[in-house]
């Protein structure tokens, strides 16, 4: 029997990805044939978090409602009694099936998470249901399309204000925002954002809903009118949630290690061949190199994207950049040991634009001390 170490339990799935079209500027016949997909899955039967998740689905849908055009706006929603493995599965593959290639796809989930060592982060339905997040990126991968978002809050712990908040009924539009046309129709790859690190919970109330997707839809509702793009939003969210949890929790919460967590750190993936600086220098992600859990030591390398800074590492011993390459193995960054796929993450996030790093080779098993130059 397989054993499964939770990370951290309470609350936030899928929403990190979730907003994205927009362009009110763009002409009627260059963006007609692009629609952006939008499934949301809230776990509102959990009898905890139920109404705290609740609220994350209606803020999701509200704000892409109120900025993508009606003609390109395409909103599935998963929640009640519908949130099944089977159903959440199905239901992602069959739209990703029949859209084109130029369209983009987001999911957003809501609920209960945590990790395994070896299997990295699922999902704890309330149906009893355990679903692995790479089950649901396989899922979203049924067909080639312009662009991928997968935004998950989860892992976090709910905390019950006395009472809830009022809720507005979105009004659609007939033309999408600035924002949402950078953010869905200019980069193309494949964007993966969950609300907090391995080893954290994730938190929320049922006020405002989860702290990262309130901060996130209140970045999209701040900067509508203008072009951003998802290095930004990235960037801009995970500070704010941070400053968030420091405001509610001046003196932290207790972790699920019994270590007093003091604060909440999203992480992401961002693989884009085009544009995500928006208006920066950086065109492409930070290192561009993929990563799953392994039972070794480190990380296993299963892809090294062409002309990013994977492909130009200096390597102690050695004249030259050289590529990494699938089957190395990433086991440092920094002086921080890497056992995770959250560790990797958060460490390339974290580190400034020169990157120290430890590599075993796949060819000879040693191990190599690395550097490399970072994209902004």
């Amino acid at each position: 029997m397989q054993r499964l170490f939770l990370v951290s339990l309470p609350r936030r799935l899928f929403l990190p990805l979730l907003m994205v079209v927009l362009s009110c500027t763009f002409s009627v016949a260059a963006a007609e044939a692009k629609v952006c997909h939008l499934v949301v899955i809230a776990d509102t039967n959990d009898k905890t978090i139920g109404q705290s998740v609740d609220i994350d689905q209606r803020n999701v849908t509200g704000v892409f409602r109120e900025n993508v055009a009606r003609n390109q706006l395409s909103v599935q929603t998963l929640s009640g009694n519908e949130v099944r493995k089977s159903r959440i599965l199905s239901t992602i593959q069959n739209v990703n099936r029949r859209m084109s290639k130029e369209d983009t796809l987001i999911v957003y989930l809501a609920g209960h998470g945590a990790e395994d060592r070896r299997l990295g982060h699922y999902f704890e339905l309330s149906s009893g249901e355990k679903m692995l997040r790479n089950d649901v990126l396989r899922s979203m991968n049924s067909k080639d399309v312009r662009l991928k978002v997968l935004i998950t809050d989860t892992c976090s712990v709910f905390k019950r204000l006395k009472a809830a908040a009022s809720y507005a009924q979105p009004q659609s539009t007939n033309t999408t925002s600035a924002a949402f046309v950078s953010l869905c129709w200019k980069p193309a790859g494949e964007i993966d954002m969950s609300a907090c690190s391995s080893g954290e919970f994730s938190m929320g109330d049922n006020i405002s809903g989860g702290y990262f997707t309130s901060q996130l839809v209140n970045y999209l509702d701040r900067n509508r009118s203008r072009e951003v793009s998802w290095g930004q939003l990235f960037r801009s969210v995970k500070q704010s949630t941070a400053q968030v949890f420091r405001e509610k929790n001046p003196r932290g919460v207790p972790g699920p290690d019994g270590e007093t967590q003091r604060t909440q750190t999203p992480i992401a993936r961002l693989d884009m061949d085009s544009g995500d600086s928006g208006g920066g220098s950086s065109t492409g992600p930070r290192f561009g190199v993929r990563v799953i859990n392994s039972s070794g030591r480190g990380v296993l390398i299963t892809e090294v994207l062409r002309g990013t800074p994977g492909t130009q590492v200096n390597v102690a011993g050695l004249s030259g950049p050289v590529s990494l390459e699938a089957g190395d193995r990433i086991v440092s960054i920094n002086g921080r040991r890497i056992d995770s796929e959250s560790d990797y993450a958060r460490a390339v996030d974290d580190s400034g634009q020169a990157m120290d790093f430890e590599v075993i080779n796949k060819r000879d098993g040693r191990t190599y001390r690395a550097s490399v130059r970072l994209t902004r």
